[in-house]
């Protein structure tokens, strides 16, 4: 799973902005390599909306903020309407429905409450995602699930402040069901936290790879869809296969079914498109250890095919090494892909 390209994101082109900060981030950080997310949550929701994603102040506690009397349903005052319909004028009603991309706002939110979180509405920005929670067996859910649908795709990843997951899809054209196993949700119509927030548990977000986010450029996984849209599909594209003589080896689950190969992981690194090769091989490599661990591949083996595939793909011998010895590095518990 791998970042997809920045400069191009869903709410189209970005307006202009005299603030310095927001000037930097348009002249500068929003590249191909990735949108540079300071440290600080204010100026890290500031640099989100001056690139064009809807942001929202989420309270530590998660608790949500007040309606106002004409949007609280239990006032004598409501009007009754649909919360993506609303013209009271109060930002922060409806949760993330509040979610804006206007600077001024967004500095005057975290003005008022400056350790508030950011949230981001996944529809709202053209995301589907991925939300996998190992405390609750997210873990087992993802391999079950990839064993059934195979590897999912490369895109942009995000580890949660719980050592958890978010792997972000381009959002399909209709919704998505919200529940992919214990552990997994699928989270299209609700919203997620964004790099640098703070866990209840003290943890932080952070994008993987170098810690930069990039927009999705891969669609929502033709095998997540409900069953009624995965006919429409139209059939997939043979695509070449790109071997090396190390991975012609196919093992086979003691249960029955092909298990995850090298040549699989390597096939992630070669198939990315630029801009993507980065995180394609951060991912790679991150499964490559967990495998290794369980004693399914060899390290090895899996190490000298993935710096074989990055070298075919550009990516420098020094920074292909050094990403591979960072996936051991991965979060609390080792149990599993970030």
């Amino acid at each position: 799973m791998s970042c997809g390209r920045a400069p191009s994101s869903p709410q189209g082109a970005r307006p202009r902005h005299t603030n310095h900060l927001i000037q930097l981030v348009e002249e500068s950080t929003f590249v191909t390599d990735g949108l540079r997310i300071p440290a600080a949550l204010p100026a890290a929701a500031e640099t989100y909306a001056a690139a064009g994603i809807k942001v929202f102040r989420v309270r530590r506690s998660k608790a949500p903020y007040a309606n106002c009397p004409r949007c609280d349903r239990q006032s004598s005052l409501y009007i009754k309407h649909r919360p993506e319909e609303c013209q009271c004028g109060v930002p922060t009603c409806h949760g993330f429905h509040a979610a804006t991309t206007d600077v001024d706002l967004v500095r005057k939110w975290w003005r008022e409450e400056p350790d508030a979180n950011i949230g981001a509405p996944c529809k709202l920005n053209g995301w589907a995602v991925v939300d996998i929670d190992p405390r609750n067996g997210g873990r087992e859910s993802l391999q079950k699930l990839e064993k059934r649908v195979g590897v999912l795709p490369a895109t942009t990843m995000q580890i949660t402040g719980g050592d958890g997951l978010h792997i972000l899809y381009r959002s399909p054209d209709f919704d998505l069901p919200g529940l992919g196993g214990p552990g997994i949700d699928f989270k299209h119509n609700g919203y997620i936290l964004l790099a640098p927030s703070v866990h209840s548990s003290g943890g932080r977000y952070r994008w993987a790879g170098d810690g930069a986010y990039l927009a999705p450029a891969v669609d929502w996984p033709g095998a997540l869809l409900p069953r009624k849209q995965r006919r429409q599909l139209p059939p997939p594209r043979a695509t070449p296969r790109h071997r090396f003589p190390s991975q012609e080896r196919q093992q086979q689950r003691p249960g029955g079914g092909r298990m995850w190969t090298v040549a699989d992981l390597v096939q992630h690194v070669m198939d990315a498109h630029e801009g993507n090769r980065n995180n394609a091989f951060f991912f790679a490599a991150c499964r490559a250890h967990e495998l290794a661990e369980q004693n399914l591949i060899s390290l090895n083996e899996a190490e000298g095919g993935l710096l074989a595939a990055a070298s075919a793909v550009g990516l420098t011998d020094s920074e292909a090494r050094a990403s591979f010895d960072s996936a051991s590095t991965r979060p609390s518990d080792r149990g599993w892909v970030a």
